[in-house]
């Protein structure tokens, strides 16, 4: 009776054994299918961000096949790419290794909406100068060709001349900002808060324009029509001039970026509408508007 009591629990045992067997192999091939679709959507990914960091710098290799006045730019982001590219093929795909990769290619998206928006104004530029300098070149050579040079020919070709080696800055703009003690600024449109107001520009490379130090005259005009800042005239030949700031810069022909700060009394900035101007000499050469609250 006893033997057949232990042979009963013989069997339960290794039933309970077989099936936790069969339990334990249906969890591992379950886990194993999961981690296997898992490791094939990272690669997807994987090999997804690597042909959008080819077909970007592919978009580089052309911009600067072409010349492109912002080619060392261009350049230093392709090998940024580059690098980033050749270390992706030869990562193993993992959860944290994509959310990394990701960030990574959302900047590089930004830096080339922004290379692009660049290359747009820069391309505006070259052509309004190009037109110019082609009306002015035919000009010439049909004056040399019919050989009558009149003074007045001469004088209004001079002029076309003069435009094309002016400097037309571009991305104008002015912006409140808070000055911490750390002389850190912090960009703000809320008048209450604005410690001092910032303009900057680019001036775009150009052959023509004469090099070295030359200054610009910055005019900022608040909601009440005054001008802010030193507050100090400058006369021209027909004209006066009253401006807030003098800024000076060395031209060297390159691309060069310029910001400043208006050094405004932060006790006259108020919620309105600020006009701010650009002056070469008595020549207004860009203007914009920004709004505080």
């Amino acid at each position: 009776m006893a033997s057949t009591q232990d042979n009963r629990f013989l069997k339960i045992f290794f039933a309970v054994i077989v099936l936790l067997l069969v339990l334990l192999a249906y969890w591992s091939y379950t886990t194993y299918q999961e981690n296997e679709e898992i490791k094939g959507s990272l690669t997807q990914e994987k090999e997804r961000i690597e042909e959008e960091l080819k077909n970007i710098s592919l978009e580089y290799t052309a911009e600067i096949e072409k010349g492109n006045m912002l080619s060392n730019d261009l350049i230093d982001a392709r090998q940024r790419i580059t690098r980033l590219r050749d270390s992706v093929i030869n990562l193993e795909g993992s959860v944290a290794v994509m959310s990394r990769l990701r960030q990574e290619l959302s900047r590089i998206k930004e830096e080339r909406i922004k290379l692009n928006n660049r290359i747009a104004d820069l391309e505006k530029s070259n052509n309004y100068l190009v037109r110019i300098n082609d009306s002015t070149l035919a000009a010439l050579n049909q004056e040399i060709i019919k050989a009558e040079l009149q003074t007045e020919t001469v004088n209004s070709l001079s002029k076309e001349v003069e435009k094309a080696a002016t400097l037309i800055p571009t991305n104008f703009t002015m912006e409140g900002v808070i000055i911490r003690r750390s002389g850190r600024q912090i960009v703000n449109d809320k008048a209450s808060r604005v410690d001092d107001l910032k303009v900057c520009f680019t001036l775009p490379e150009n052959g023509l324009a004469p090099k070295g130090v030359n200054k610009f005259y910055l005019q900022v005009i608040n909601p009440e029509n005054n001008v802010m800042g030193v507050t100090k005239t400058v006369s021209f030949e027909t004209q006066t001039l009253t401006y807030s700031k003098i800024v000076e810069f060395n031209y060297q022909g390159k691309e060069l970026d310029i910001c400043e700060l208006v050094e405004a009394d932060v006790d006259k900035i108020t919620k309105g509408s600020y006009r701010v101007n650009l002056f070469n000499g008595p020549v207004r050469v860009s203007s914009s508007e920004v709004v505080f609250r």
